[in-house]
Formats: structure tokens, C-alpha cells, sequence
């Protein structure tokens, strides 16, 4: 029902964009690096933590490489 809701909103074409399309990419890197992370730990990091992480020392070189592609 809410995804119902969502994509009169939103409409059926958000969800082909850019711009969502790249929010997935950047969603997926970001659950990488915190399973990844919590493996190390031996617990699980968190949501806030992966993506403090992600943004301070991986994202700057993912979005080069974007760019580079």
C-alpha cells in the first residue's frame, strides 16, 4: 500500500532516473563496506557508521572512478 502511495508521488519514472539509479550504486558500496567493516569488528557497525566511513574515505575515489568509466 505505501509503495502503492509512493509511486503516485513519485511516478513510475523516478525509479528508472539518473539519479535513483546512482543512489542504488552508492547504497550497494556503502552495504559492502559495512558488512565488510563489521566482519573486521566481529559486530555489526552500523548504518551511520558505514556511511560516515564510506563518505570520509571511499567515496571521493568511487565517484573518480565514475568519472573515469
Amino acid at each position: 500500500m505505501l509503495q502503492d502511495q509512493i509511486n503516485i508521488v513519485m511516478g513510475k519514472g523516478f525509479y528508472d532516473s539518473k539519479v535513483y539509479q546512482f543512489y542504488l550504486l552508492e547504497q550497494q558500496e556503502i552495504d559492502k563496506l559495512k558488512w565488510i567493516e563489521s566482519e573486521k569488528q566481529g559486530r555489526d557497525i552500523g548504518k551511520i557508521q558505514a556511511v560516515f566511513l564510506w563518505t570520509r574515505h571511499h567515496r571521493k575515489k568511487w565517484l573518480k572512478s565514475l568519472n573515469d568509466s
